[in-house]
């Protein structure tokens, strides 16, 4: 659900807490004769240590009858090497160019006592990659031992939802959150991988909650780990709004289904004749089969039609408009894709989730901010489409946005009137025994015994596939070649390529593994000693990941999406030679929960006359694994590095 959509359901409901007050904000201050803190020697490795990291957001009723909200940001940072200097010497402004700001100040304090203040000319825009524009400064003269304060508030958007991390890269000693808003406005907060205990107070007509948090370590950031959804962070939503419904819970799950599906069904009778006609051309009604209904519209639709994630405008989003133009936002694709699968006989729910590596869904506390893709499910087969994701098929979705909990839209009629209920459950995703890559090869070597033939596939299937064929649907001729000579040279290491074919790259072939063949002749994976051969076999498998752990592990391990990796590798022994280590091939490191294996790598082997046949089954069943499972996690990962460095000798006989 994008941004637009989630700003017009919370429009719907805005009367019901505006108050017309015209009311002053908190002004933030800082020390007139500020001296570098003393920092604890536990801080001495730390490139950084953040003193003070203060945030504040607060609601205001204006005179024009509107209530308004600002944000606040406080920060002072003591800085000890040049690491730090480097991260701190050019700050990021949370706001964009067309922000109202109130206030901005800067400045950097020496360790002779000397001050610079921020030269507002030092202010730039910075342009993402979206085309937003956003605000950086840069602090000069730093130097190890100094300290870096800034605060700024701006006027941003209303919104009822938020969230807020208090943990980042460097070690935080103090930090604050506090909200304030009039005072018939309730506001809940919640922690993540955090406690929260909000103090509550009011003063006048303002209702304040504030939360403290001391000695925050800094948060590595980890691999397999989803970074930003592990820091230690809180959110926050309107609950209540005692001026108006005093007992009624405000912006619950079942408000945003209604409103959402009211949204998604919003199009005019004449709309719906459209693709009456649309359906019955297509003979997608006659279709008896649910699952090759359901495909077939989505391969006409992700084929005929281009979604636009910056089309957030009604007009553009109108049914007739989305038919006409054959583009649209998400609202104009939900609308389009509803209308279809309704018209085509097909049962289906919408559903809302978030991105499990960013921000998630939580069934008891409201954050509507938290879920911002939309899915369809279809109940009698249990499977979802992704409409606004032209890479995925069915019955395939973003991983990020399964495998965690989501808002179903389950309709339901009162009489006449139809409506939804938000039914809040977990999204599977697909078993992991459906989605692997394989490779399947075969080595012999040349009469010279100086260089391998090797004759590779490299087979993708499930959620791995995805990214293979997104690649090479999204990529002009010269990508595509590069592609291919990266993917080969990953099992063969060599760009002496004799034929190579990608097979079942079509977006519609997703039932379907995508192949890339290749015959390749390398030098690189075999050796002469003497009269030895030395056959590096483990590089067959392709570069492993090797993990080593120096620092303690903080965070739990995040796996996209479960998955299987089988490798077999056929080697032709050259006459009048044996393999002397064939035993170095035999690995195995498997771990089982409660009994049951959850992951694990095993490689075995076996020799029928000339052919060695090496088998490697490398699987990993579940996308979380938490951290006191961590060292058997890393065991299996190093396992298959372990493996690469496989070299067998073959010796004369």
């Amino acid at each position: 659900m994008s941004k637009p959509l989630i700003t017009l359901a919370v429009a719907l409901l805005s009367f019901q807490v505006s108050y017309s007050q015209a009311t002053q904000i908190e002004k933030e201050s800082w020390e007139a004769k500020p001296a570098i803190h003393t920092i604890d020697k536990k801080y001495s490795n730390e490139s950084a240590v953040i003193l003070l990291d203060k945030k504040r957001i607060e609601y205001i009723d204006e005179a024009n009858n509107e209530l308004a909200q600002y944000y606040t940001l406080h920060k002072l940072i003591h800085i000890n090497d040049d690491r730090g200097i480097e991260n701190f010497n050019k700050i990021y402004l949370g706001f964009s160019d067309k922000a109202d700001v109130v206030d901005i100040k800067a400045r950097a304090i020496l360790p002779g006592g000397k001050i610079i203040e921020l030269d507002k000319n030092n202010i730039k825009d910075l342009k993402d990659n979206d085309g937003s524009v956003y605000k950086i400064f840069a602090m000069d003269g730093l130097t190890k031992g100094c300290e870096v304060e800034y605060y700024y508030t701006f006027k941003r958007p209303t919104s009822f939802f938020g969230g807020e991390s208090i943990q980042g890269t460097f070690p935080v000693k103090h930090a604050s959150f506090q909200l304030i808003s009039p005072d018939r406005l309730k506001f809940e907060l919640k922690g993540f991988n955090e406690s929260v205990m909000p103090i509550d107070t009011v003063i006048g007509k303002k209702k304040m909650i504030k939360c403290i948090f001391d000695d925050l370590p800094g948060a590595e950031d980890e691999k397999y780990s989803y970074y930003k959804v592990n820091l230690r962070r809180l959110e926050y939503k309107l609950a209540y709004n005692t001026s108006t419904q005093k007992d009624e819970r405000l912006f619950t799950w079942n408000e945003l289904a209604k409103r959402i599906y009211g949204v998604y069904f919003s199009y005019p009778e004449k709309d719906g004749k459209k693709i009456q006609e649309l359906v019955k051309a297509k003979g997608w009604d006659k279709i008896a089969d649910e699952r090759l209904k359901i495909i077939a519209v989505e391969n006409f639709v992700k084929k005929n039609f281009a979604y636009s994630e910056e089309m957030g405008s009604n007009e553009a989003n109108q049914l007739e408009s989305v038919i006409q133009n054959k583009n649209g936002g998400m609202t104009g694709f939900m609308r389009l894709y509803g209308a279809i699968l309704k018209e085509a006989g097909v049962n289906y729910q919408f559903v809302l989730t978030g991105d499990r590596t960013k921000m998630i869904v939580d069934k008891a506390f409201e954050n509507w901010n938290n879920c911002d893709n939309p899915l369809i499910y279809f109940p009698a087969l249990g499977k979802y489409i992704s409409p606004t994701r032209p890479d995925y098929r069915y019955p395939y979705i973003n991983p990020a946005w399964g495998d965690m909990e989501g808002i179903f839209l389950k309709g339901t009629s009162i009489g006449n009137f139809t409506t939804a209920i938000a039914d809040v459950r977990k999204i599977e995703l697909e078993d992991y025994s459906k989605s692997y890559q394989n490779i399947e090869s075969r080595l012999e070597l040349n009469k010279g015994l100086d260089s391998l033939n090797i004759d590779a596939k490299q087979i993708y299937y499930g959620y791995p596939a995805v990214n293979y064929r997104d690649a090479f649907n999204f990529s002009n001729d010269e990508q595509r070649k590069t592609i291919t000579k990266e993917m080969i040279k990953m099992v063969s290491g060599t760009n002496n390529i004799i034929f190579s074919e990608a097979l079942n790259k079509d977006f519609e072939n997703s039932d379907l593994p995508f192949i890339m063949h290749s015959k390749t002749r390398s030098a690189d994976l075999i050796e002469q000693a003497g009269n030895k051969l030395l056959l590096k076999i483990g590089l067959a498998i392709g570069p492993q990941i090797e993990m080593y752990q120096e620092k303690p592990r903080q965070g739990p391990v995040n796996v996209d999406f479960g998955h299987i990796e089988e490798r077999k590798i056929d080697f032709v022994i050259p006459k009048g030679y044996t393999v002397t280590n064939p035993n170095d091939l035999k690995m195995e490191q498997v771990f089982k929960d409660n009994g049951e294996q959850t992951m694990g790598f095993v490689s075995t082997y076996e020799i029928k006359g000339d052919l060695l046949s090496v088998n490697i089954r490398e699987e990993y069943r579940k996308t979380f694994y938490p951290l006191a499972q961590f060292d058997q996690f890393r065991k299996i990962i190093n396992a298959s590095s372990d493996f690469n460095k496989v070299i067998l000798v073959l010796e004369k006989k």
